[in-house]
């Protein structure tokens, strides 16, 4: 399987992941969850999974992101 170029790469530095998850999140039509923002990114997937859980999770903690009744995240755009 080849690895698409035109997807973001998951930034290693912890303090970077929010942003690249809420950017992610942001350029999204529809809500997304986890799994498939994981997979969003090059090299992502199962291996990072966990890890934008709690971005996401941390996101909405600070009203950065909505968290949905059926798992997904939606970005807070500005009115």
């Amino acid at each position: 399987m080849a690895i698409d170029e035109s997807k973001p790469v998951f930034p290693k530095d912890r303090y970077e992941q929010p942003l690249a998850v809420e950017a992610l999140l942001s350029a999204s039509a529809v809500p997304l969850d986890a799994a498939t923002i994981a997979r969003s990114f090059k090299g992502g997937g199962k291996k990072i999974e966990q890890r934008v859980t709690q971005v996401l999770l941390t996101l909405a903690r600070y009203g950065r992101v909505t968290t949905l009744p059926d798992g997904k995240f939606a970005s807070r755009k500005a009115a």
